[in-house]
């Protein structure tokens, strides 16, 4: 899968640099597609349909990854800072994956609860 997604993010990168539809994209403008292709995954979703619910999923994976380039375009932050982001937070609310220790669904339940409620606090 790296080579699938450095190919990926390259190509993304170029179609920001060389498409001149994504060349005037904003973060807001493009966003919209966000939003029709969310649409998409739940209508494959509902219809129980997995060869569309993969292509949607590529399309809305390729989407959020143009948002996130677009946004380094306009100097908001770097992809790179917002997969860390994720990454931090998913240490924080599910701990046991960098552990390697079994919990229950209701461990689980209440770390994740707690963690974000200790987010929420600090905001």
């Amino acid at each position: 899968m790296e080579k699938e997604l450095d190919e990926f993010v390259k190509l993304a990168r170029k179609a920001l640099a060389e498409s001149p539809w994504a060349n005037m994209q904003t973060v807001k403008s493009y966003s919209a597609q966000l939003a029709s292709e969310s649409d998409e995954v739940l209508e494959a979703v509902g219809k129980g349909d997995s060869e569309s619910l993969k292509a949607e999923l590529g399309d809305l994976f390729w989407d959020t990854l143009m948002v996130m380039l677009i946004a380094e375009k306009q100097g908001w932050f770097k992809p790179e800072e917002s997969i860390s982001s994720v990454l931090e937070k998913m240490k924080r609310r599910k701990p046991f994956l960098v552990t390697g220790r079994k919990v229950t669904l209701e461990e689980e339940e209440r770390v994740w609860a707690e963690a974000k409620e200790k987010e929420r606090i600090k905001r």
